[in-house]
């Protein structure tokens, strides 16, 4: 029996050529978008599940604000203070490690000498300062060396595979020494004691290489200072509780923790904290931290991409059951025959059913490698490192053989009931006629097939036309022609004079000054200021940068009050600042009373300073667009230490201006390679996950309005096939292929339309929603839905047209004949 319906849906696809190479072609498309999508969605689902401890890892959060009120706001890092403590007075906590990033240096000098060999420097990115304790919490694979022992000494360097052969190629780096330098290593001399197969493509903390907490600046820092809760929050801080101790219960407890140790020391600060825990294994998708030492994901992509995969594997399907009922009238005089032989109605069920699972498990052999071919181009599409080996492992393999048998099943269920229930007598007779409620399923396949791709060509468009918005919308600031130079080691940083001043000689500069900090980054200064007539308690919190003169003017800042730091006001580094007009509105400072106001800062009661506003600029966006404006200051340097020389060059020499930056850049430091960034592109370095979702969704966009427009061809083709007759009648009584074309398309035409005024107010739901998410945004306008109805019916025209001209065109005497 098995065979025969083997045979009986062989013969059916050699018979069908077209229908079956669109049905298994749509199926294979719509499972390798699934298959590609459901690789990425399980990669940022199973960040930080790897470790060994889980279960017991979490992160610990902090919310932080003014104690004068306004909303408390999630911290990535808090004081030193507050791991060792925890431990100590909680015996749920096992043990706890900390984290530190260089937010400062970018990149971090590396220096290898070896012997009868020139120094070898590199910059590296992601290398981090960790407890010793650190290995007892996170899980790394050790190649070289001992996890339990790595960072025991204060002189070890702990590498990443990549990183030790990019260093040391093949021969072992156990024990070679590397120069670390800024203020990760302070220039100092480590031993390699360690190297762990690399972790970054799943884990938060996607380090290169590890040196110990005791290293570098923040050893020294460690060293020369006690830790409080109140100040210098700058450490990440995980904790690995003991197996069957509960989390939330000891989230209780904090409260009273912070009474005794934190509250009054906060209180006297003006600040005011909250603590609780986040599981590591949530850490990557927590959106409501742009970074946990990587860039956080967002889980609404993640169901924007399960959606869409879902979404075109349904199209796929949806083309499956309008092809396969659409074509039942051929197979009725099969189905009549043989429940007059005696086939009930199950044996048939089982039959269609067969041959759609056994296409479905064709398209799959074909999806499986369009998946091998596409995994290269995906991983560039997605910023992903997915290898062919992760098809192999047992829940994807297994989840896509289920997917298949599902996916045939779905496709081949209402065929297959619909062809079982046939009248054997009516077809016998040639009396049968397609069902009127076969042909309004089919019309509301199509039209649910073009909901779902106007909505995503819609939804392509919201987003592409909100990424076009961040990128242009002005800023405050100059960002273009601006080259940044970052100072990252102590040679690097005494040069800065002599580099500024050689720099300003040249006739491709326009100007050329040095900060702490620049709009586009992370800037982790920021401390709580109130009105000398006010206390503590009424203090706000205020990001600070401390620039060069000239530097404020160089970036293009506008005016509105006051002055500017210049060279000709070399007094204002004695508490005088420059803030935006955020700080005012903070602040509850009168704009027209802003110039000479007294602002104050205070640690304790004996340890304050106090401020004079001197000059008043116009907003700016120092953070991307996802966030409003806030509260800015500027001090005026006291020295020339800083961490980034800013050069603005001029705009048709840029490459002229980068050689002649290099130049000089060797010739006073030689041991240290010459980069730089783009101010601009380090700015839109910010939207990398919006851009990321922006390419996966126009890509699949555009598969899936190619798998609606393969369904339409085919029914297209039926229909005209169906109406071989009627076209020949019309053309001998003188219908011209205009004439015919109109009538063969309009019916799919008004499909259309209903799909479109379906899809509009779904869309511009759903991207209200996501715009939410940005502070600064476009408004939806009208011409994105009239692009995309346009687009969506000139899209299925040119598809029904195809097959609607062929019919057209064709000898109506051989139409006549064949009937």
């Amino acid at each position: 029996m098995l065979q025969n319906y083997f045979r009986i849906a062989i013969r059916n696809l050699r018979r069908n050529k077209l229908f079956s190479a669109i049905n298994i072609f749509g199926l294979a498309i719509g499972m390798t978008c699934c298959m590609l999508l459901w690789m990425y969605i399980r990669s940022e689902l199973l960040y930080d599940r790897h470790q060994q401890h889980a279960r017991e890892l979490y992160f610990l959060k902090s919310k932080g604000g003014s104690l004068s009120g306004g909303d408390l706001h999630d911290l990535t890092t808090i004081s030193g203070a507050y791991g060792p403590a925890l431990k100590a007075e909680f015996p749920e906590v096992a043990q706890v490690a900390r984290l530190w990033e260089n937010v400062i240096d970018s990149r971090i000098l590396l220096q290898v000498k070896e012997a009868d060999q020139p120094v070898r420097s590199f910059y590296e990115t992601r290398g981090y300062n960790v407890d010793s304790t650190f290995f007892d919490l996170f899980t790394y694979h050790f190649t070289e060396g001992s996890p339990a022992t790595a960072l025991r000494d204060p002189d070890a360097i702990v590498l990443s595979l990549p990183l030790a052969r990019k260093l040391f190629g093949n021969a072992t780096a156990l024990g070679k020494t590397i120069t670390v330098g800024g203020d990760t290593g302070g220039g100092a001399l480590f031993r390699v004691t360690g190297v762990y197969r690399d972790e970054s493509h799943r884990s938060h903390i996607n380090a290169r290489f590890f040196v110990p907490m005791s290293a570098g600046w923040v050893g020294e820092f460690l060293r020369s200072r006690p830790l409080n809760f109140s100040f210098n929050n700058m450490f990440v801080t995980y904790l690995r509780l003991r197996p069957g101790a509960d989390a939330q219960k000891l989230e209780g407890k904090f409260p009273a923790f912070m009474e005794r140790h934190a509250n009054k020391d906060l209180a006297a600060a003006g600040y005011t904290k909250q603590l609780s825990l986040l599981p590591v294994t949530d850490v990557h998708l927590y959106d409501k931290l742009d970074n946990v030492v990587t860039p956080t994901s967002s889980s609404t992509y993640l169901y924007i991409l399960g959606s869409i995969a879902l979404l075109t594997l349904l199209i796929a399907c949806i083309n499956f059951m309008n092809l396969s009922t659409a074509r039942s009238v051929r197979r009725a005089a099969e189905v009549g025959v043989r429940k007059v032989m005696g086939a009930d109605k199950g044996s048939l069920v089982r039959q269609f059913l067969g041959e759609a699972v056994l296409l479905a498990f064709a398209a799959l052999l074909m999806a499986v490698c369009m998946v091998l071919l596409a995994l290269p181009l995906f991983n560039q599409l997605t910023d992903k490192t997915l290898s062919a080996a992760v098809l192999l492992a047992p829940d994807i393999l297994g989840g896509f053989v289920a997917l298949a048998l599902l996916t045939g099943l779905l496709a081949g269920s209402y065929p297959a009931f619909y062809l079982s229930v046939f009248n054997p007598v009516q077809v016998l007779k040639g009396r049968f006629v397609n069902a009127m409620s076969a042909v309004a399923l089919r019309r509301a396949l199509v039209v649910f097939q073009f909901v779902i791709s106007i909505g995503l060509v819609l939804a392509t468009l919201m987003i592409r036309e909100q990424m076009q918005f961040l990128r242009n919308k002005p800023l405050g600031f100059t960002k273009d022609q601006q080259i940044v130079i970052p100072l990252r080691t102590e040679d690097a940083h005494n040069a800065y004079t002599p580099l500024r001043n050689s720099v300003l000689q040249s006739h491709l500069v326009a100007g050329a000054a040095g900060a702490m900090s620049y709009p586009g980054i992370f800037n982790p200064q920021n401390f709580s200021v109130h009105k000398a007539e006010e206390t503590v308690a009424e203090g706000k919190h205020i990001n600070a940068n401390w620039v060069a003169p000239g530097f404020m003017q160089m970036m293009g800042f506008r005016l509105l009050q006051g002055r500017m730091f210049s060279e000709k006001f070399m007094s204002d580094t004695s508490g005088r600042i420059v803030v935006n007009e955020a700080a005012l509105r903070e602040l509850s400072i009168p704009p027209d009373k802003a110039i000479g106001q007294k602002l104050k800062w205070e640690l304790k009661e004996q340890v304050s300073e106090t401020y004079e506003i001197v000059g008043v600029v116009k907003d700016f966006h120092f953070q991307d667009l996802r966030h409003p404006i806030r509260p800015y200051l500027f001090f005026l340097s006291r020295n020339d230490y800083y961490n980034y020389l800013v050069v603005h060059v001029q705009a048709a020499r840029v490459d002229e201006a980068l050689q002649f930056l290099s130049r000089q850049w060797q010739t006073l430091c030689p041991d240290e390679p010459f980069e730089y960034t783009f101010l601009d592109q380090d700015f839109q370095h910010n939207y990398q996950a919006e851009a990321r979702t922006s390419r996966i969704v126009s890509s699949f966009t555009a598969i899936a309005i190619f798998i609606s427009c393969l369904g339409l061809l085919g029914l297209a083709a039926f229909a005209a096939q169906q109406r071989t007759r009627e076209i020949g009648i019309r053309k001998v009584l003188g219908a011209s292929v205009l004439n015919i074309t109109a009538m063969l398309s309009k019916d799919f035409i008004r499909l259309v339309l209903i799909a479109i005024l379906i899809a509009s107010p779904l869309a511009w739901y759903c991207m209200h929603r996501w715009l939410d998410d940005f502070a600064y945004r476009v408004q939806i306008s009208g011409w994105i839905f009239a692009a995309a109805g346009a687009f969506a019916v000139i899209t299925a025209l040119l598809t029904v047209s195809t097959q609607a001209v062929r019919a057209a065109l064709m000898n109506p005497v051989k139409s006549l004949r064949s009937e």
